[in-house]
């Protein structure tokens, strides 16, 4: 009850100064709202190169991105977090004068914020596919308080488009954001734009054998699992790394790259061919140097099928999660690699490379369909219009 109480106080301030900010004249710029910025920063790149300049970037705490490489004028990335007032209020002028709006995540802020008659504000999302059930979805909304799933609806409500890799995410938006068939944009996920460039392979290679050498020349097994809600300060991750790879022999590495939600690593592990990857090391250039991905419910899947390399699901607490998360469809049907249940398993799969690559191209095709290298052109021209 008091925790409402606060989200109601800060939410109907911000709604009073935003309405001010409203009074301003509005400008044709295009403003993004960040928690990830990935994405974010491959349409402002295209925006750039078509010679658009009016973009703003709102940071909020959870961006590890700075965005300092694009060369954005002073004044255009603001630190969106009420620890930083000045910023903060920037951040809902911005918002309140744009013309475009691009989010890449729930922001509750959204609720309060009821833009002019002609704004769009689009989701790009953070995920290029999903399996466990999310926004409206969410089985833990049941727990939650009608005032909150009021929020909640009223967020969604303010998105007017979606970005979508594919036909498969429009049914899954339409029941977790309650969109309408008209919202869509099949443009593609601008970030998977990435993978079809090969000078962006040859610098990603570089940078990361650069960090970790020991991964040069090796069969590199990249770890990468999402996150558990009671986990986020530690994940407690039940696999005996030493032992597997002791058993997979010296010509592998492993790499465990941790969900960015979660603030503690894996650094504790001692042998030298594991790495423990630190959060501000983009997942997307690991794989270009990784040679089979194990995950379990996380969205990494679906663009390293892109790649068209083997992968290996490993979801130890299977029940556990269906049941406190849920999923779109059944699991198994839907992964694109062998599922193991122990460690045994899932070193024989990789000693024996048990792997259907047809499954991994026909899994790519249904979840990729848009994702074809042009996603941020397709959508730097919509926004100009």
């Amino acid at each position: 009850m008091l925790k409402e109480f606060i989200i109601f106080i800060y939410l109907f301030l911000n709604r009073i100064v935003f309405g001010i900010f409203k009074f301003c004249p509005q400008k044709n710029k295009i403003v993004f709202l960040c928690d990830f910025g990935d994405n974010a920063r491959f349409v402002i790149r295209e925006l750039q190169s078509r010679g658009f300049k009016e973009v703003y970037v709102l940071k909020t705490g959870k961006c590890k991105d700075d965005f300092s490489d694009l060369g954005l004028p002073t004044g255009h990335v603001v630190d969106f977090h009420t620890s930083n007032i000045g910023d903060y209020l920037k951040g809902l002028y911005h918002l309140a004068t744009g013309s475009k709006v691009l989010v890449d995540n729930y922001f509750a802020i959204l609720s309060a914020t009821p833009f002019r008659q002609g704004v769009e504000c689009i989701q790009l999302w953070h995920a290029a596919g999903a399996i466990k059930k999310f926004a409206l979805q969410d089985p833990s909304i049941m727990f939650r308080s009608p005032a909150a799933v009021k929020r909640f609806e009223k967020v969604y409500g303010r998105m007017t488009k979606v970005i979508i890799g594919s036909d498969e995410m429009v049914p899954i938006f339409m029941s977790a954001f309650g969109m309408r068939q008209d919202q869509f944009l099949r443009f593609g996920i601008p970030r998977t734009d990435f993978y079809f460039k090969q000078e962006e392979e040859t610098i990603a290679r570089s940078e990361i054998h650069e960090l970790y050498p020991q991964l040069a020349g090796k069969k590199v097994v990249l770890y990468a699992p999402t996150f558990r809600d009671q986990q986020l300060l530690e994940q407690k991750i039940p696999l005996n790394f030493v032992e597997i790879l002791d058993s997979l022999g010296e010509d592998f590495a492993m790499v465990i790259k941790l969900h960015p939600a979660v603030a503690h690593n894996a650094e504790s592990i001692s042998h030298p061919a594991i790495v423990s990857i630190a959060n501000d090391v983009p997942v997307s250039k690991l794989l270009f140097v990784t040679d089979y991905l194990i995950s379990d419910y996380s969205s990494i899947p679906f663009e390293f099928a892109l790649l068209g390399k083997p992968q290996i699901f490993y979801p130890y607490d299977l029940e556990a999660y269906e049941m406190e998360r849920g999923f779109w469809t059944d699991y198994e049907q839907l992964v694109p690699g062998p599922v193991v249940s122990n460690d045994e398993e899932l070193v024989y799969v990789l000693l024996n490379h048990e792997f259907n690559q047809e499954q991994v191209g026909a899994f790519s095709n249904d979840w990729n369909a848009y994702s074809d290298g042009h996603a941020s052109e397709r959508l730097a021209i919509y926004l100009m219009k």
